[in-house]
């Protein structure tokens, strides 16, 4: 098989899903601890008194974008913590955004877009730079081909002193087997591409972003037994604020 052909198999393999709906319908009960793990160490870098601060300040309500949102499980919880925010999500899967309109509670204030996290699909986005004061991207990094342009989106959409956290699983080192792990994750769920360590996920994120994105948490945590996570945030200064540091 020369490159072309090998490139081609890849590219159609990748183009599978595992959220079918299927998968989509059931993903919050098979996957319920999982994700109360995840979402509890996003939500406990979020700055509420920041994003609370914000009516006061610019005469208008919050706005938060929740990338790759899934089932909506993470605005949600965003909901209930701002309740006046406007919430906006957006995931590759009109299955899995399905289940997130289903969900109670969330109000008015919801807009979900089905597109994919590329550079040409992020281009056609309606939203306007500095549109959020804070943006999420939990349990997704690995999916990602090119994450660097991604976050180069993403940070150019933030808000002055607006927030940034990305959480994923992470890439488990020697002695744990991840090559077997991950050779099975990707049968199961194709479009992953790779998981990454919290050293690995920093270097992107500061290679990735401008030099006004100030990394305010880097940690690893732990999920379960066999699942651990990563998670950074960070917060995007405007000029003045750069010049005072």
């Amino acid at each position: 098989m020369n490159m072309k052909q090998r490139s081609y198999k890849q590219a159609k393999q990748r183009a599978r899903t595992y959220y079918t709906e299927k998968h989509a319908a059931s993903y919050n009960r098979t996957w319920q601890t999982f994700s109360e793990k995840t979402l509890a160490a996003t939500c406990s870098l979020i700055d509420l008194e920041r994003l609370h601060a914000v009516r006061d300040e610019q005469a208008r309500v919050p706005r938060i974008l929740d990338v790759a949102c899934g089932t909506g499980l993470l605005l949600q919880r965003l909901a209930h913590l701002i309740p006046q925010a406007e919430l906006y999500g957006v995931d590759g899967s009109q299955a899995m955004l399905e289940q997130a309109r289903l969900l109670p509670e969330i109000g008015p204030c919801l807009h979900l877009l089905q597109t994919s996290l590329t550079k040409e699909q992020m281009a056609d986005w309606p939203y306007q730079p500095s549109s959020f004061d804070l943006i999420t991207c939990t349990n997704a990094f690995h999916y990602l081909d090119d994450p660097l342009a991604v976050l180069q989106v993403l940070v150019t959409l933030l808000a002055p002193r607006g927030q940034i956290v990305i959480e994923d699983y992470a890439r488990r080192t020697f002695p744990f087997p991840w090559r077997i792990v991950e050779w099975f994750i990707q049968r199961v769920d194709p479009q992953h591409v790779r998981a990454y360590t919290l050293r690995e996920a920093l270097q992107c994120v500061q290679y990735g972003l401008t030099t006004r994105l100030h990394i305010t948490a880097a940690k690893n945590f732990s999920i379960d037994l066999f699942w651990q996570g990563w998670i950074i945030a960070g917060t995007y200064w405007s000029l003045d604020d750069t010049q005072d540091i």
